[in-house]
């Protein structure tokens, strides 16, 4: 089976989901897309659940590149931001396919895909959360309820944006992970914050 071949398919099936979305998408969009015969398709995938599905894993591989491990002989915060940025900035270059993947549907074949892609994401925070511990940059805590809220709070940050024209994505991260530092709680007089540190003055 050509290499080629499967990755003109992939290509072909993201233009056509984004395009059209999952559900008015069909087989015959993406051959013709493509420019490949109904059965190489078959070749290389069983239904268009099954290229959505690789599609995601794709996208895995390419939070795993854009997602830094901490250097912790640098600026752990603004290198917290940028990861959280440079996230957001992908979903926005891909917003038909993050729409797809965002929004809830009752397709049990799709929900299924985009759960194992949401656990594996959830992991990936979990092993960086696990990492910050072992270097003292974070402190002790259930890093499984903190990466799925994580996990939550991007999820519905992302969808929000998706219809804007516009997005500084540094300024949304930066108020995303201040959220996260420090919660809702108001700097006191001397300029402290009630809650932690105000580790994101001067980002």
């Amino acid at each position: 089976m050509s290499v080629q071949t499967r990755g003109r398919l992939l290509e072909a099936a993201k233009k056509v989901f984004s395009e059209r979305g999952f559900y008015n998408a069909q087989i015959s969009h993406i051959i013709d897309e493509a420019g490949v015969a109904r059965g190489t398709f078959y070749l290389h995938f069983r239904s268009k659940e099954e290229i959505f599905k690789e599609l995601l894993k794709e996208v895995v591989s390419e939070l795993r590149r854009i997602i830094k491990v901490i250097d912790p002989g640098d600026d752990p915060v603004r290198q917290i931001v940028e990861n959280i940025a440079g996230v957001i900035d992908f979903a926005l270059e891909e917003r038909e396919l993050a729409r797809i993947v965002l929004e809830r549907n009752s397709d049990p074949e799709l929900m299924r895909a985009t759960d194992e892609f949401f656990e594996e994401v959830t992991q990936m925070i979990r092993d960086s959360l696990e990492k910050g511990i072992s270097l003292g940059l974070l402190r002790e805590c259930d890093t499984q309820i903190i990466a799925r809220s994580i996990v939550g709070a991007l999820k519905e940050v992302i969808l929000s944006l998706l219809d804007s024209e516009e997005v500084n994505t540094w300024e949304v991260a930066r108020e995303v992970l201040d959220f996260g530092l420090r919660g809702l709680w108001k700097e006191s007089e001397g300029g402290e914050s009630h809650g932690s540190s105000s580790a994101l003055q001067g980002l």
